[in-house]
């Protein structure tokens, strides 16, 4: 078992001290504005001092770029800060973006030193690629998203060019819905990894019966099915909220109340101080507002939340006392037949690597090959994730359909995937290669 296997199961069932808790933070603003090390100094700041909260001390980055190149921004202000870091690897990009965000991260490491490594608690490669890829995704135009080869050719990338440095023992890991990962055609994925994200909003799960009053009851199902599917390996929440605004998702009422309800059942209830988490999120409605939004903040950045954070008189569910392992494998197994019609998109669409404080602001003026491609069934996907702008083509029986976004970063870069036949709903075969062509404009 590798070092950083055993590092990452001793972190899952160590002390509550040792457990982390954090939001997830963009790389720009949701009108594509890039953010500074100021910005994300005051976000980190304000995290921590929450009013009715403590230990927030943890952020989720989902790119180590800054945009114009080199690392992000975000790693002096964590510096300066005292805040602990999973860093993200973009992966979507294709093979030259993985690389320029390797360059970014072994240069962080040079120029902070320990400073920087003492701080990262573990390394997320790729963000809901597998979900984009899926029916689902490309349903909801989620976006450009890559397979599970691409997924596990960046993760080795990644742990050769950490070799030797002081993150080489780091845990690594990706980040998917965890309707991607109930996919047993994902599972090499999971096999790489030392360490399961998982996304999860029952809020987006519309055609289930998805009100707040089962709300948790979604969410802690989704975890058990992903327990159940990691490999033996230990499931971080990585994503999950409830929003405080916008419109209604079947029977999902977006309202502060709700998502009050929310925090209180899943984050204190659940996840908070017995499994790494990663809260959606501490600001979406700068410099306008999302629709749905999620910040537990409003459009002015401070340490007063909307709704009350304390827990208090909430009692913690122990991880493993909702069922056996056994049922919860089951439950995997009857997930993963129906993972794909949950509901019309399992993620913000302003955020999660997408949009809106998802942005990633990558820059890179190389041209590359990636093998992308879609699975399931004809239709399009479009994605403003500030890497790119995408024109994702999908194809049953040889036919295909476009769609194309405009990116609402400065950044801009241009995609084509094309899949050559028709693929079945849980197999990743048959993909065609595809051509990323990524050209910036800062």
């Amino acid at each position: 078992m590798r070092s950083s296997t055993i590092l990452a199961l001793a972190a899952s069932f160590s002390t509550t001290s040792a457990v982390s808790k954090g939001f997830n933070y963009g790389a720009t603003q949701n009108d594509g504005s890039v953010k500074v090390e100021a910005d994300f100094t005051a976000e980190f700041n304000a995290a921590k001092s929450l009013v009715g909260t403590s230990g927030f001390t943890s952020a989720r980055l989902y790119t180590t770029v800054q945009s114009g190149g080199g690392p992000i921004s975000a790693i002096p202000a964590a510096i300066s800060t005292s805040t602990e870091l999973l860093l993200g690897i973009w992966v979507s990009g294709g093979a030259a973006g993985v690389q320029t965000e390797i360059d970014a991260l072994t240069s962080a490491i040079q120029t902070y030193g320990t400073s920087f490594t003492d701080l990262v608690i573990g390394l997320s490669i790729g963000s809901e690629d597998l979900y984009r890829n899926s029916p689902t995704g490309i349903a909801a135009k989620a976006g450009v998203g890559a397979d599970p080869s691409a997924i596990v050719d960046a993760i080795n990338k990644v742990k050769t060019a950490l070799a030797g440095t002081t993150l080489a023992n780091v845990p690594i890991g990706h980040v998917d819905t965890w309707t991607a990962w109930v996919n047993g055609s994902n599972t090499a994925v999971a096999e790489a990894c030392d360490w399961i994200g998982m996304d999860a909003y029952p809020f987006f799960q519309s055609t289930e019966a998805n009100a707040i009053d089962q709300g948790k009851s979604l969410f802690v199902e989704a975890y058990q099915n992903t327990q159940a599917m990691s490999a033996g390996k230990p499931v971080w929440i990585t994503e999950t909220g409830w929003p405080v605004s916008g419109a209604a998702s079947g029977a999902g009422i977006a309202s502060i109340a709700n998502a009050k309800t929310y925090w209180d059942e899943v984050g204190c209830g659940f996840a908070f101080d017995q499994i790494n988490t990663f809260w959606y999120t501490l600001q979406d409605a700068y410099p306008t507002t999302p629709d749905p939004s999620f910040g537990v903040v409003g459009t002015t950045l401070s340490s007063t939340p909307l709704f009350d954070l304390s827990c208090s008189n909430i009692t913690a569910t122990s991880t493993n006392s909702s069922s056996t392992a056994t049922e919860a494998a089951s439950s995997a197994k009857t997930a993963a037949s129906s993972a794909a019609s949950v509901g019309g998109g399992l993620s913000p669409s302003q955020g999660a690597g997408n949009g809106g404080s998802g942005l990633n602001g990558t820059a890179s003026t190389t041209l590359a090959s990636v093998a992308a491609g879609s699975t399931g069934t004809s239709g399009s996907g479009s994605s403003s994730n500030g890497t790119y702008v995408a024109t994702s083509k999908t194809a049953a029986g040889g036919a295909s359909s476009t769609s194309t976004a405009s990116s609402s970063s400065s950044s801009t870069t241009t995609a084509s995937s094309n899949s050559g036949s028709a693929i079945s709903g849980s197999a990743f075969a048959g993909l065609a290669g595809a051509l990323l062509a990524m050209v910036f404009a800062l």
